[in-house]
């Protein structure tokens, strides 16, 4: 649950409490792949959160957790599935990646994909899952979206990186979507597959990646007989795409995965043309590299630091607010504030959240406030 909006919870008894929005949220025992088996709040056993449940005095502080899920934005994935995502476990990385940051964003997001290529060649790519809500975190193993994610994209890469084609296809997936949408685009290396291209030697894929390149040395690896226009650097085609979905309305950002450094300038392009400053370089394949980069990502289309509650605590002395599941002490400075029905983060809590350091913020009512000692 990245933080965009608040999970509020009121005391368990409280007859004036809100009914609740899509279900309360229910432990999580982990399970599904890659699930990091955190536990969620909940009212109905398991963990409760710091500061819920038996009190020192005896009394009950039980708290009930209920989701703010209005305005979701759209993240439409567009992943490139080519042959060179296989080399040194990139593909894997991503999928699974994926999965966290959806399970981690839940139901304040709706999620969908598309992958190209196609075919074992340079096919358009093609949509493999249709926007759909995230999962509730109540889950124990994974939700059905998730789910849908991680199967469809269980497949070997190959092929070329016809970016440009596919993204123009996403356009036309994404257009028409109610509400917000944002489109991030992972790839590895620079677009190719434009048939009507062309290329010198300079922008000539092959030769960018090999030291000698074609023979004799100096040839084009694009021109015949030795290759086509397919293997050209499809800048022109490629930025063209990308500002068609800006005008749309969809913003996009890119990911350079390894392999992708040779391009930065093309990638830095896209970036720019889709609204987003430059793209976002991955030095590494692990899932922990992928994960920062996709945490910033999220961070930037749904982070907030304002939650606006849908009406103020009956007792204000009894709020309490939880990081990724830890709880915030209440003071001005690095912590929260509470104004009536607005709870707003300061300082380095704010910091970390629009800075997609954190992927959960929830905001519990009826148990005593946590300040500093």
């Amino acid at each position: 649950m990245l933080a965009t909006s608040a999970a509020v919870g009121w005391g368990c008894g409280d007859k004036d409490r809100p009914p609740l929005a899509s279900g309360t949220f229910t432990p999580s025992a982990g399970g599904g792949e890659g699930n990091e088996g955190g536990t969620g709040f909940g009212n109905s056993g398991g963990t409760k959160p710091p500061g819920c449940g038996v009190l020192a005095d005896g009394g009950v502080c039980d708290c009930v957790d209920v989701a703010l899920f209005a305005d979701a934005p759209n993240i439409y994935f567009v992943l490139d599935h080519s042959g060179s995502m296989e080399v040194g476990g990139k593909w894997s990385s991503i999928r699974v990646t994926l999965g966290k940051l959806m399970r981690g964003i839940g139901p304040r997001a709706n999620f969908g994909a598309t992958m190209y290529p196609s075919n074992a060649s340079c096919g358009t790519g093609t949509e493999v899952m249709s926007v759909r809500p995230g999962d509730p975190p109540s889950s124990s193993t994974d939700g059905p979206t998730t789910l849908q994610l991680l199967t469809v994209t269980n497949r070997p890469p190959s092929g070329g990186t016809p970016t440009a084609a596919s993204l123009t296809y996403a356009l036309d997936r994404v257009r028409n979507l109610p509400g917000k949408t944002f489109v991030i685009l992972a790839t590895d290396g620079g677009p190719n597959c434009n048939a009507a291209g062309g290329c010198d030697v300079t922008q000539c894929i092959p030769n960018i990646e090999s030291a000698g390149g074609c023979s004799p040395v100096g040839q084009s690896c694009c021109a015949p007989p030795v290759g086509g226009p397919e293997g050209c650097l499809d800048t022109t085609a490629s930025v063209a795409a990308v500002s068609a979905l800006k005008a749309a309305g969809v913003p996009v950002y890119v990911i350079g995965v390894p392999g992708s450094q040779p391009y930065a300038s093309v990638l830095n392009q896209m970036a720019a043309a889709g609204g987003t400053g430059n793209y976002f370089a991955v030095d590494a394949a692990s899932e922990t590299a992928l994960l920062t980069a996709l945490r910033k990502v999220a961070a930037k289309i749904i982070a907030t630091c304002t939650f606006q509650l849908n009406k103020p605590p009956e007792d204000p002395t009894g709020v309490n607010v939880y990081l990724d599941d830890v709880v915030l002490p209440k003071e001005p400075a690095n912590g929260w504030t509470l104004d009536g029905s607005s709870v707003t983060l300061t300082g380095e809590a704010c910091r970390r959240v629009l800075d997609g350091e954190v992927l959960d913020v929830r905001i519990i009512a009826g148990c005593p406030t946590v300040i500093p000692r």
